[in-house]
């Protein structure tokens, strides 16, 4: 696929038997096309930890910016969200309210779901659409944390994926996808989201067959396989 370096290349692949479309934003698309599945926004992280650290409270404005431009992309009818939406309940309940307005705005004439994370349990009330603790679309559930002992089609969150890849000039590391044809894990999406790298042991552990890596870098997917990684 050729694009321009301000659109992020995709990468189209099988899950469970329905056809996902993976961005380098972060960002996935179910249903053909209807329905974008975004991870760990964490929004208010800024403000969560400005208490203890000289951080700028920038995170919450960027990251809305950056889903307000994948919808205005893809144009979902649907979006969904898996979880860890807020870095803290408490902070969400007491979200600006421009924030708040910003979320209906994006979230005008679609359905909305929240997945609850283990940093947001309890949402507020404010937000359009509804929560749901996981949730069976088609063939596959949508969930925050992946069930160790589960066979079906899932797709979560939480671990905020990230890979290390050695190249010539030098190493780069970013976050990433990783999905093996059943399950799939989304990188986290917010601006100051850490992540976690895919040769931890408890990611390891999810994937005991072939997998792929769907490296985000530069606006571009690159893809490698996971024993590459491990």
């Amino acid at each position: 696929m050729t694009t321009s370096r301000q659109t992020p290349s995709s990468h189209r692949f099988w899950l469970n038997g329905d056809e996902v479309i993976a961005h380098a934003d972060g960002t996935a698309l179910f249903d053909r096309g209807r329905m974008m599945v975004v991870s760990d926004l964490h929004l208010e992280k800024g403000r969560a930890l400005s208490s203890t650290s000289p951080m700028p409270l920038y995170d919450t404005d960027a990251t809305l910016d950056a889903l307000e431009s994948a919808i205005r992309r893809d144009q979902p009818e649907r979006l969904l969200f898996l979880g860890d939406s807020f870095h803290r309940a408490d902070l969400a309940r007491s979200l600006a309210m421009p924030y708040q307005e910003r979320i209906h705005a994006l979230a005008a004439g679609r359905e909305v779901t929240w997945i609850t994370g283990n940093h947001d349990p309890i949402l507020p009330e404010f937000l359009p659409g509804e929560a749901r603790e996981e949730i069976l679309i088609g063939s596959i559930w949508f969930r925050h944390i992946a069930l160790t002992d589960f066979s079906g089609g899932e797709v979560s969150g939480h671990y905020h994926p990230k890979a290390r890849i050695k190249t010539r000039a030098r190493n780069v590391s970013g976050r990433c996808f990783i999905h093996d044809g059943r399950r799939l894990i989304l990188p986290a999406f917010g601006a100051y989201t850490g992540g976690l790298s895919v040769r931890a042991p408890v990611i390891r552990d999810l994937f005991p067959s072939p997998a792929e890596i769907l490296f985000c870098h530069a606006c571009q997917i690159y893809r490698y396989p996971y024993s590459h990684m491990v």
